[in-house]
């Protein structure tokens, strides 16, 4: 009895590092677009106290930064969608 197997059930670890890579930088751009996706939504809040120059918010650089990292996040963050869970959808 000889084992034998086909080239094709054989893996080289090249291609198993590279499919591995590949899946963390998907993740990772996933996680970064949905931080900035949400950063997008809570930023407006802080135009407040900016407004009034309060908490550490003094003149008008500061201002002017938060507005840049906002508009930053919308756009990072404008492809972010919720992965869609055709398993939930199909509970009762």
């Amino acid at each position: 009895m000889s084992s034998q197997t086909s080239p094709s059930s054989i893996r080289a670890p090249i291609r198993i590092g590279s499919s591995l890579s590949t899946a963390c930088r998907t993740k990772a751009i996933a996680g970064v677009r949905a931080a900035a996706f949400w950063a997008a939504i809570i930023l407006p809040l802080a135009y407040v106290p900016a407004a009034y120059g309060v908490m550490g918010f003094e003149g008008a650089w500061s201002a002017l930064a938060l507005i840049a990292v906002h508009m930053a996040c919308v756009v990072v963050g404008h492809e972010h969608n919720t992965p869609s869970d055709d398993a939930s959808s199909t509970h009762p």
